[in-house]
C-alpha cells in the first residue's frame, strides 16, 4: 500500500489516497504522515501544518466620560470614594461626547477590599445629548465599584460598537445614626 498526498498548486494537501501500486503523478507525494491542509515543501520535502490567519480583534472607540459628578444630600468625597448613607437617592452625571442618545445597563459591584465583587445591582442609566445620568440609591450598606472594565464586558457581549473609558467610581453606603 502507498499513501499519496494531492497537492494543489500552492503545495497544500488537498487530498490523500491509497494505492496497491507506486504511482508516477506530478501533485502525488508519497507519505504516510501528510494530513489535509498541510502544506508541502519540496525543499526539505517535508509537510508541515498550515499557518491559519487569524483576524484581528476588534477595535472599538473608546468613549471618555469626563466631568464625573454625585449629588446627594449627604454625599461626601472622601479620598476617592464617595460616602453616603443607605437607602439615600443619588445621581450620578458624566459627560459622553458621542454616545447615541438611549440607556445604558451599569453594573454596580458589591465587593470586598474594593477588588472582589461579591454581589452586583443593575441600574439604567439614560443617555441624552452627551450627559450620561442615572439615578440610584444602595439599600445594603457595604463598599461599591464602578469599573470601566465591568462595563465593557457587558458592552462586549451585546457586541455594543464602543467601549467606555473612566476611572473607577467607589462609595461606601453606611447605616446613618
Amino acid at each position: 500500500m502507498y499513501n499519496y498526498a494531492h497537492l494543489d498548486a500552492n503545495n497544500h494537501v488537498i487530498g490523500i489516497y491509497i494505492f496497491d501500486e507506486a504511482v508516477n503523478v506530478s501533485d502525488y507525494i508519497l507519505s504516510d504522515t501528510a494530513q489535509l491542509g498541510d502544506v508541502y515543501d519540496p525543499e526539505s520535502e517535508l509537510f508541515s501544518k498550515a499557518e491559519v490567519a487569524q483576524d484581528p480583534p476588534p477595535s472599538f472607540p473608546n468613549v471618555d466620560l469626563t466631568n464625573t459628578t454625585v449629588t446627594s444630600p449627604n454625599a461626601k468625597l472622601i479620598g476617592n470614594i464617595w460616602w453616603l448613607p443607605k437607602d439615600e437617592p443619588f445621581t450620578i452625571t458624566a459627560n459622553a461626547t458621542g454616545l447615541p442618545d438611549g440607556g445604558l445597563m451599569v453594573m454596580v459591584e458589591r465587593v470586598i477590599n474594593a477588588t472582589q465583587p461579591v454581589d452586583d445591582i443593575r441600574f439604567v442609566a439614560n443617555i441624552k445629548d452627551g450627559i450620561v445620568t442615572m439615578q440610584g440609591k444602595f439599600e445594603q450598606s457595604g463598599n461599591y465599584i464602578i469599573t470601566a472594565k465591568r462595563l465593557n464586558a457587558g458592552l462586549e457581549r451585546i457586541e455594543a460598537p464602543f467601549r467606555l473609558a473612566f476611572e473607577p467610581l467607589e462609595f461606601d453606603a453606611y447605616v446613618s445614626a
